[in-house]
C-alpha cells in the first residue's frame, strides 16, 4: 500500500482505556459490557452478511452502524466477504462519519473483520466470468494466490491473506483493524491432513503476527462454523488445543491470538452442550467451556438463526426469559447470557430491529442457572 493510501486511513485502534470509556457513558446497561482481554466489548454486536451488494442495503447498514454507536453498540463484525466488499465499506464510512461528527472517538470502537472467501469486488464483479476474471487478474497473476490453495472457495495461504487485510484496511478505511479473523479454517484440514494442516496454519499465524507488530491489525482469531462442533473423534474436527498450541509456537506466550468466532444460540445450543473438544487434561469439554478464562473473546454468530427460530420458540423457551418482549430478544438474551460468550453478533438492517435488540441491553443477562435449566427441559423434551 503506498503512502498516499496510507494517509487517507483513520488513524489509531481500539484500547482498552478508550472502550472503557465507550462504556461509562451507558451507566443503565447492566452487564452489557464485557472486558475479557483488554477491550471492553458491548454484548451484542452489528453483523453485515445478510442483503444484496451496495444499493439500498448500503444506506441501510451506514444507518444502523451509526445508530449502534449512538446507542450502546460498540463492536461492528464485518467480513471482506459480506455482499462483495461492500459491508466493510458501509462500516467504514458510517465510522467515519461517527468519528468526525464526534459521536465516538476512533479508540472506542472494536471493529471486527474476515477473511479467507474469495471475495469479489461488486464495482468490478456483475457474474460468474466477470468473478473467475477478477480473481486471476487480481490475485493469480499478482502472484497472491496460488489456485492449488483454495478449497471451497476458501484460501488459507500467508500471501493471500496479508493481501486481504490491506483490502479489508482500505474498504474500512482504517489504519489498524482490532480484529481479524481467519475464515473457516477447518475446509482445509481434509485436504490437508492434521500435520499439513498445522503447518499450513503456523504460516498464516507468523503473518498475522508481523501485521499485529506493523500495527495492520491489533490482534487475530478464527471464524468457524462446524470444525469446533465436530465431535474430536472425527477427521473434520477442529482441535482448540491445537490451535492455541499453533499460536504459542509461533507467537510464544505473548502470542496476539485473542478471538473466537463460532454458531450459538436457541438453536445451535452444540457450543454449549456438547462435548465435542479435548482439553489440555484429555477430558471431552463443549467449546465455550474449554475457552472460558482464557483471555479469549467470543463471538457467537447467528443466534436468531437468520430469523428463521422467530414465532417458532417453544413455551418453556418464553416463560424463561420474562424481562425480554420479543422472540429476537430471547434468542439474544439466551445467547449473551451464556458462559464463555463475550458478544452475540446480530445483523440489523432494520431501525425498529435495532431499538428492540437495545432495548434488551438495558435489562441484566440471565443468570446462567436459567441458561442450564433450559438445555435440562430441552433434554428432556427430546428424551420423551
Amino acid at each position: 500500500m503506498s503512502a498516499h493510501r496510507d494517509a487517507d486511513l483513520i488513524p489509531g485502534c481500539a484500547t482498552r482505556a478508550g472502550t472503557a470509556r465507550y462504556a461509562t457513558r451507558f451507566p443503565d446497561r447492566p452487564g452489557h459490557f464485557r472486558c475479557p482481554d483488554d477491550l471492553t466489548l458491548s454484548s451484542l454486536a452489528l453483523g453485515t452478511r445478510l442483503g444484496s451488494p451496495g444499493g439500498v442495503d448500503d444506506l441501510l447498514y451506514r444507518s444502523v452502524a451509526l445508530q449502534c454507536l449512538e446507542g450502546g453498540i460498540n463492536t461492528l463484525d464485518t467480513a471482506l466477504s459480506d455482499r462483495m466488499q461492500t459491508s466493510e465499506r458501509a462500516v467504514g464510512a458510517a465510522l467515519r462519519r461517527a468519528i468526525e461528527g464526534q459521536t465516538v472517538a476512533r479508540d472506542e470502537v472494536v471493529v471486527v473483520t474476515k477473511g479467507g472467501q474469495l471475495a469479489p469486488d461488486a464495482e468490478w464483479v456483475q457474474t460468474r466470468y466477470e468473478a473467475g476474471r477478477y480473481f486471476q487478474e487480481n490475485y493469480v497473476d499478482r502472484g497472491l494466490l496460488d489456485p492449488a490453495k483454495v478449497v471451497h472457495g476458501n484460501a488459507l495461504d500467508p500471501v493471500f491473506t496479508r493481501a486481504q487485510i490491506d483490502r479489508s484496511r482500505r474498504n474500512l478505511g482504517l489504519e489498524t483493524l482490532d480484529y481479524y479473523l481467519v475464515e473457516e479454517p477447518e475446509l482445509h484440514l481434509r485436504e490437508l491432513g492434521t500435520d499439513g494442516f498445522r503447518s499450513r496454519l503456523a504460516e498464516v499465524f507468523e503473518t498475522l503476527e508481523k501485521a499485529v507488530q506493523e500495527r495492520a491489525i491489533g490482534a487475530y482469531g478464527i471464524a468457524t462454523w462446524d470444525g469446533l462442533l465436530v465431535p474430536h473423534s472425527e477427521r473434520a474436527h477442529l482441535s482448540l488445543v491445537q490451535v492455541f498450541e499453533v499460536a504459542l509456537d509461533v507467537g510464544s506466550a505473548d502470542h496476539h491470538l485473542r478471538m473466537l468466532q463460532l454458531p450459538y444460540g436457541l438453536a445451535m445450543g452444540e457450543a454449549s452442550a456438547l462435548d465435542s473438544q479435548l482439553g489440555p487434561d484429555g477430558h471431552s469439554q463443549a467449546a465455550l467451556e474449554l475457552v472460558r478464562n482464557t483471555g479469549t473473546a467470543v463471538l457467537v454468530s447467528a443466534p436468531l438463526l437468520q430469523g428463521r427460530v422467530l414465532g417458532r420458540l417453544p413455551r418453556f423457551v418464553v416463560d424463561g426469559f420474562p424481562e425480554a418482549t420479543s422472540d429476537a430478544q430471547r434468542c439474544l438474551q439466551f445467547a449473551r447470557s451464556s458462559a464463555g460468550v463475550t458478544t452475540a453478533v446480530v445483523g440489523m438492517r432494520d431501525s425498529d430491529h435495532l431499538e428492540d435488540n437495545l432495548a434488551l441491553t438495558r435489562c441484566e443477562p440471565a443468570d446462567p442457572h436459567r441458561i442450564r435449566k433450559l438445555f435440562r427441559h430441552a433434554r428432556a423434551d427430546t428424551a420423551r
